[in-house]
């Protein structure tokens, strides 16, 4: 301590520095200079934002649980990944930036197609940057006709990938018993798509 400091000033400056630093972190938190971000719930189409909150995390990688979450239906209406079972439930977390991801979506679109009302597809998009819109823009020119959700915090991916890296396009093929018989990680082709959730219906 300098002399000529009393010990009143010395702890007075210490608590202003802490505050200035308390200021510049919060200031550089909230900063949008790189990113913008959605919160509100959103619906367009056969786009919409999750609704939190999501169901708990699964225990393990090797844990069947398949957490529950809601998504808006286009007529306003609350659906849910629990409200298809007797399904199988294609779970697909992917992002617009994903090259892979975006190869495998014909696939998964003609497997949908071809299994018609006994498989329910729904791709979880964990977009960060004005997610929302950049979602539904990417959905709407690429006519992508199955259910897609927004998860632009990773939270609903979280709950499955188990806090791990990131590491996209995963998909979850869940029985009509409601529990996750196989994880498949990696782009797919429509042959293997096909394959996983005619063997998840059995």
């Amino acid at each position: 301590m300098k002399a000529g400091l009393s010990k009143g000033a010395f702890f007075g400056l210490i608590v202003a520095a802490i505050a200035i630093v308390g200021v510049s972190i919060e200031a550089c938190s909230n900063s949008n200079d790189t990113c913008t971000f959605s919160y509100s719930q959103q619906v367009s189409g056969n786009v919409s934002t999750v609704v939190w909150p999501v169901g708990a995390a699964r225990a393990s990688d090797s844990d069947a649980y398949a957490p529950d979450f809601r998504w808006h239906r286009s007529d306003g209406s609350l659906d849910s990944l629990s409200g298809h079972k007797g399904q199988v439930i294609l779970l697909n977390f992917w992002a617009s930036w994903c090259g892979p991801c975006k190869a495998e979506m014909p696939a998964i679109q003609a497997a949908q197609q071809q299994m018609g009302d006994s498989l329910f597809v729904i791709g979880v998009a964990v977009d960060q940057c004005s997610p929302f819109a950049t979602v539904q823009n990417y959905i709407s020119n690429n006519n992508i006709n199955y259910q897609i959700a927004v998860d632009s915090l990773s939270r609903l991916y979280e709950q499955y990938w188990l806090w791990k890296p990131l590491e996209i396009p995963v998909s979850y093929f869940i029985a009509p018993n409601g529990y996750i018989k196989y994880e498949a990680v990696g782009e797919g082709n429509e042959a293997a798509v096909l394959t996983d959730a005619r063997a998840a219906a059995r």
